[in-house]
């Protein structure tokens, strides 16, 4: 038979068009075969749990949000197991958490849960500065040694295998603390109310007297203490959904000093007093939807507060404090995070408040990056902070050999390299000095620097920045600050 030109390419065209078709009929296929995937059916069966030698099981199967005998369509539980994941990852009981299907068999499966145990005993060394930070005892306090803590810290982390903490403080050095911290996570068996019970004393020859500058001034005795403290506290919690917290708590303090400090500054506890106690009782709301609470970079955290300072029984102290923080983390492609806090603080009356009562923005957390070195006494205040960081570098290291403790075998280091910019307002307290520069007025900073987390919950930041004065400075702290 004769085979002209036009009936080659007629044939070639043929084998192209079926060629394409069988692509695209393949193509939709594999995409059909994907959607009934992710929309089978699975009846879960058993949830088996592994690698909890002290842990309760119920501590775990608290943070599940499936159940055994439950249908569930499989992008369902996919979703269920990484938020899942994270809720027991973030009860601080385990290095390592994983969740999977096991056992799947013609629309049931198994669910197995693997945990790794962390280590939950540590007779902890304490040594510390007694400075709000380690730039504030590097510069105002001239490195001076002497302002350094010392002791044993024991905590007893996952107590009974309830997630319980149980830590006994023993510190000595330029301040003396005794504390008896007692932690119970869940007291019923809907594992929803929880009991916090805490006991101090505290006492020092060395007591920050007044403020000059936004700079705390001390006064010492070789010989005298020159303010002790006792301080108790109950506190409730109620658990009223997987991220949401309401906690009560009622507390006791009762506060003396040397008359030496009251003569040096009257309205250190008001009109020359030398002793001041007071209850007080207080209420807050928590939603804490954070991947990892020790260094979060995906989810929210939500504060609300407030807290009646002085109920009356001894008429030393009277004021309301009120305080809110709105926190969210974004993650994007390529290790690029975004977070950003807002938080607020108002204490009222504002008047007629002594020294040793003032609210004060500089310790912990409630800190502008760039006024580091200072301390601003307000009675209101707001703050705005915002970090852009990319993940330069992430890697677990096996250090097994050198280590024989399990628990402590792999060494996790990350280090981010970001860029932030913080601003704040704090409106002074009436007739008060101490703080006047850096009060009632616009504050702002702007840096970049390094974050460098250690075991996944030690955190050194690294902070070159520039503020509102006019100020330059290379900071140094050792706590995560969103």
């Amino acid at each position: 038979m004769h085979v002209t030109y036009i009936d080659k390419y007629a044939n070639r065209l043929n084998i192209h068009k079926f060629t394409f078709l069988l692509i695209l009929l393949l193509g939709s296929f594999n995409g059909l075969i994907a959607q009934n995937d992710s929309t089978e059916l699975l009846t879960i069966g058993k949830i088996i749990i592994e690698g909890n030698f002290k842990t309760k099981p119920q501590m775990i199967t608290r943070e599940l949000s499936f159940a055994e005998d439950s249908t569930y369509q499989r992008y369902q539980l996919d979703s269920m197991f990484v938020w899942d994941r994270n809720r027991i990852y973030n009860t601080n009981l385990f290095n390592e958490v994983n969740i999977e299907l096991a056992n799947k068999q013609n629309g049931d499966t198994d669910v197995k849960i693997t945990v790794d145990e962390r280590w939950y005993f540590y007779p902890f060394p304490i040594f510390r500065l007694t400075d709000r930070n380690f730039n504030d005892w590097w510069v105002n306090r001239d490195r001076d040694l002497s302002r350094v803590n010392y002791g044993l810290k024991l905590s007893q982390f996952n107590f009974r295998g309830r997630g319980e903490l149980l830590r006994l403080w023993l510190q000595t050095g330029f301040e003396t603390v005794l504390n008896l911290h007692y932690r119970i996570p869940y007291i019923d068996k809907q594992q929803k109310n929880g009991l916090l019970i805490s006991s101090s004393y505290f006492e020092a020859k060395n007591v920050p007297v007044t403020t000059i500058d936004n700079v705390r001034r001390f006064t010492s005795s070789r010989e005298n203490i020159l303010r002790k403290a006792f301080t108790n506290s109950i506190v409730h919690s109620y658990r009223s959904s997987f991220y949401s917290y309401h906690r009560t708590s009622i507390g006791h303090l009762r506060v003396d000093i040397a008359d030496t400090v009251a003569s040096l500054n009257p309205n250190y506890l008001g009109d020359g007093k030398t002793q001041q106690q007071y209850f007080s009782l207080a209420y807050s709301y928590v939603w804490d939807r954070r991947n990892n609470p020790n260094y979060p970079t995906k989810g929210e955290l939500y504060r609300a507060g407030i807290s009646k300072v002085g109920l009356g029984l001894y008429n030393d102290v009277d004021y309301w404090r009120a305080g809110i923080s709105l926190t969210k983390y974004w993650s994007f492609k390529d290790n690029f995070f975004l977070a950003s806090n807002l938080r607020g603080v108002s204490t009222f009356p504002a008047k007629d408040r002594n020294y040793f009562n003032y609210t004060s923005m500089g310790f912990g957390r409630e800190v502008l990056r760039g006024y580091d070195l200072n301390i601003i006494e307000a009675s209101s205040y707001v703050m705005q902070r915002n970090e852009f960081k990319h993940q330069l570098f992430g890697r677990k290291y096996d250090i097994s050999k050198a280590m024989p403790l399990r628990q402590f075998q792999t060494l996790p280091i990350t280090i981010y390299a970001k860029i932030f910019f913080d601003q704040g307002y704090a409106i002074g307290f009436p007739n008060y000095e101490g703080s006047a520069l850096l009060t009632d007025k616009y504050l702002y900073s702007i840096g970049t620097g390094l974050d460098l987390v250690i075991i996944n919950d030690i955190t050194f930041r690294f902070e070159l920045s520039k503020n509102a004065e006019n100020q330059t400075h290379f900071f140094i702290n050792l706590l995560s600050l969103l």
